[in-house]
């Protein structure tokens, strides 16, 4: 049995858990949600009787909105084959909303218990834009531009407004999901019934085509509140019981990296390029573990529960000479701007802050992978892959890049920070006799016994012939 089958246990337990990248529910307001605009005008969006009805109704919304954009790297564009919308920001006073407050209807709470049920900090929710869609409107897919290294999600509330067709469609590592919003508003019984779906920022989403009708929504940005103190502690529970022990049994076992040595884990999330890691990366702790999402904040957490190190390494592919890079950490942007479209290895080399050779020289970073290391062969297959699959594969198997993806699009403008990074959690394994395996201890040789009882055996045998 070798270690990468030894880490098969660790990989199903790691799997078999729930890790929802989106939540969604629905609330009843006591009074229909008001919009407030810069001029104190008000607008109730209202449940028309028809769809034609409803784009009449809505109207005068439409006409304070401006054609949506969207972010194509660094640029912001606007293209109807791409996203076809009006759109209205919340920012300098653009607009404001009555009767309605995420918090105080209790959906941050139920955000943070199913997307973040390990993390007690306080979120919160910023209100961004109002959408309407129309016939023929839509969204590609896309991810959202990242907004400051506090925000981790998107809130999207439809008002209830009738339209037919815009499915909202969520995409992550495969799993789809797809909102039916138009059909609900249509059959609710209460007029004023507002449907919501939260995700990460990550994750692909889009939305299909409107036949007829308008279709509303309100966005909020989802942020984490890392300064102010958790409400409650959960350092010391057990945050997955089946993968701490999958990490303990392994530890426990004396044939496992008996020298010590990494365990890599692909994240399955993306995680967007701030300033936190443009410098060199310190070796996790819970606080900074419950900043990752889903299966990767379990990993982190429990492996730092069994008493491991764990760090966030950064990976970077280079497609002309087909090698991989493990990076100190994430490039600056004055580092990033030296990179020209050829350039020589040595110069690539000297230019980025790369730690120790490529994966050509060392095979695999000297890394026990849980699952495939980064390669060229499946940086090169993705290249040549169009937007909807390789959007569904998962993040393990686009290691090696920097960006998420050159051809894609993000959320609603364009930034300046390089938008989602690929990274693998670093697990150091002690070896045996040493930190949470002391008291393990290596196994004896036993082929060394049976070569002295063998040994042994003939002299015994002599004798008694010649007692005979």
């Amino acid at each position: 049995m070798n270690d990468e089958t030894r880490l098969e246990k660790l990989r199903w337990a790691i799997h078999g858990v729930k890790a929802p990248f989106s939540c969604e529910g629905t609330f009843v307001p006591d009074q229909p949600l008001t919009l407030v605009f810069r001029d104190k005008s008000r607008f109730t969006v209202q449940r028309a009787e028809n769809g034609y009805k409803q784009v009449e109704a809505v109207q005068p919304l439409i006409d304070r909105c401006e054609p949506a954009t969207f972010g194509d790297k660094r640029q912001t564009r606007f293209d109807r084959s791409v996203r076809d919308a009006v759109q209205l920001k919340a920012g300098d006073g653009g607009f404001s909303v009555e009767h309605f407050d995420p918090e105080a209807a209790s959906i941050l709470d139920s955000i943070r218990d199913q997307m973040l049920p390990h993390d007690s900090s306080p979120i919160t929710a910023e209100l961004y834009a109002l959408n309407v869609y129309t016939s023929g409107g839509h969204f590609a897919p896309h991810k959202d531009t990242p907004r400051g290294q506090d925000m981790f999600g998107t809130l999207v509330v439809c008002l209830p407004s009738l339209f037919w067709g815009g499915k909202f469609v969520l995409n992550h590592q495969g799993v789809v999901k797809w909102l039916d919003w138009g059909s609900t508003v249509d059959q609710q019984q209460d007029a004023n019934q507002l449907h919501w779906v939260a995700f990460f920022g990550d994750v692909d989403h889009q939305v299909d085509r409107v036949f007829m009708g308008a279709r509303v929504t309100v966005t909020y940005l989802l942020r984490r509140d890392a300064k102010t103190e958790p409400s409650r502690t959960v350092a010391d529970e057990d945050l997955a019981p089946t993968i701490l022990e999958a990490w303990r049994a392994l530890l426990a076992d004396a044939q496992f990296l008996p020298q010590g040595g990494l365990v890599g884990y692909p994240c399955c999330h993306l995680y967007h390029q701030d300033a936190r890691f443009q410098v060199k990366q310190t070796p996790l702790d819970q606080p900074s573990a419950n900043m990752l999402k889903g299966r990767d904040q379990l990993v982190a957490a429990t492996a730092l529960q069994a008493g491991l190190d764990v760090s966030f390494a950064p990976y970077l592919f280079e497609n002309c000479v087909d090698e991989t890079w493990q990076l100190e950490r994430f490039p600056t942007g004055k580092e990033k701007s030296r990179m020209k479209r050829q350039m020589d290895l040595s110069d690539l080399e000297s230019a980025l802050p790369i730690r120790g050779e490529s994966s050509e020289k060392v095979g695999g970073f000297g890394v026990t992978w849980m699952e495939p290391p980064p390669s060229s062969g499946s940086g090169m297959a993705l290249r040549d892959s169009n937007i909807e699959s390789s959007s569904e594969l998962p993040a393990a198997g686009r290691l090696h890049s920097c960006e998420y993806c050159e051809w894609g699009y993000f959320g609603n403008e364009a930034s300046e920070v390089d938008f989602y990074i690929y990274a693998a959690l670093h697990v150091q394994i002690p070896k045996l006799g040493e930190g949470p395996r002391a008291d393990v201890q290596p196994l004896r040789r036993a082929t060394k016994k049976k070569a002295q009882s063998k040994k042994k055996a003939p002299g015994k045998s002599r004798k008694k012939k010649d007692r005979g």
